[in-house]
C-alpha cells in the first residue's frame, strides 16, 4: 500500500470490481443509484466490488462504462486500451451502404451443389 493507504495498482494490479468501485466513489454515486441506471440491483454493484459477482459481460462493462462516463474501458478492465465509442455509437459513416448492398445481394439459389 502506498503512504495513503490506497491500493498500489503496480504491487498488486486492481480487479475490474475494484476499479469500479474506485470510479463509482470519485463520481460521488451511490451503489443504489450506479444499479439504478444500469438496471440492477446495489447489492448487485455490492457484489461486483467486492468480488463475490465474477465481471460482467461486455455488453454491462459498456453500459457501466456510459453511467460513469468512462472514455477507455481500461479504466475499467486493466486490460489495453480500448475506447468505449469503438463499441457504441453510429459505427463507420458507410456502414449503412455496405449492409444495403450485402442485403441486396442475390443469396440463395435453386441450383444444384456442385459434387
Amino acid at each position: 500500500m502506498s503512504d495513503d493507504a490506497s491500493p498500489d495498482p503496480y504491487a498488486h494490479p486492481l480487479v475490474f470490481g475494484q476499479r469500479l468501485q474506485i470510479l463509482r466513489t470519485r463520481k460521488g454515486m451511490t451503489r443504489e443509484q450506479l444499479g439504478g441506471l444500469v438496471g440492477k440491483s446495489a447489492s448487485w454493484v455490492k457484489g461486483v466490488e467486492t468480488g463475490r459477482l465474477g465481471t460482467p459481460k461486455l455488453e454491462m462493462i459498456l453500459q457501466v462504462a456510459e453511467v460513469l462516463r468512462v472514455r477507455d474501458l481500461a479504466e475499467l478492465t486493466g486490460g489495453p486500451s480500448l475506447h468505449v465509442h469503438l463499441f457504441s455509437g453510429p459505427g463507420h459513416p458507410r456502414l449503412a451502404a455496405v449492409r444495403a448492398a450485402v442485403d441486396a445481394f442475390p443469396g440463395a439459389t435453386q441450383r444444384q451443389a456442385p459434387s
